[in-house]
């Protein structure tokens, strides 16, 4: 049976897409930070080693890992110069890092066997905001990682996918904000890409 993992993906997008691709019996494995009875859901840091081989083990043990979806990340929001040591460094493990690692772990397998990685960055990878600018970088290189992982995807069975949203009302956010987009219109935009036999590789999703 197909087989994803989908960082992220026990709240707003993630789960959104989580529960899609169940629709579309997919075996889906989770990871997140949270708690979870779920016996295909993997407690722990994304950013962390010891939480992807966890996760590759649990996928394996369910059928054949087709789908890597980086969908975990975190936001704080202040001033260039407020920043202290601790909350860059958290930024860039839950934006950047946790995207490396996992796609690390499965790009090589995916090159030689087939088999998708998509990367949810943000708007924010392809603009410049006030107040977001180590959110930014994360993001920024989170898109430049992504883009050497379709130079070298060239050629071989793997498919890599950016996908760059617009604000969502999700618990990313404190509080609803008026304009913001519904995940599940994300996750379906993202899903159908997925099943298309066409090669999307960067979709950009704003409000119309």
């Amino acid at each position: 049976m197909r087989t994803a993992i989908v960082t992220g993906g026990t709240s707003g997008l993630g789960l959104e897409l989580v529960l899609m691709l169940r629709e579309r019996a997919w075996q889906v494995v989770t990871v997140s930070r949270r708690e979870s009875a779920d016996p295909m859901h993997v407690a722990g840091d994304a950013s962390h080693q010891t939480t992807v081989r966890r996760a590759l083990a649990t996928a394996e043990s369910l059928g054949d890992l087709q789908l890597l979806v980086n969908c975990a990340g975190a936001g704080t929001f202040a001033a260039a110069g407020s920043y202290d040591e601790a909350t860059v460094r958290s930024l860039l493990d839950a934006n950047l890092v946790s995207t490396i690692l996992f796609s690390d772990a499965l790009f090589p397998r995916f090159a030689a066997n087939g088999g998708t990685i998509v990367n949810v960055l943000s708007t924010a990878a392809l603009q410049s905001k006030v107040n977001e600018s180590v959110y930014t970088a994360a993001k920024w290189g989170a898109r430049g990682y992504t883009e050497v992982l379709k130079a070298e995807a060239k050629g071989t069975k793997a498919r890599i996918i950016s996908v760059a949203p617009g604000g969502m009302q999700t618990p990313f956010w404190d509080r609803e904000r008026a304009g913001f987009m519904d995940p599940r219109d994300i996750a379906a935009v993202i899903v159908d890409a997925l099943e298309r036999p066409v090669n999307v590789n960067a979709i950009v999703i704003e409000r119309g």
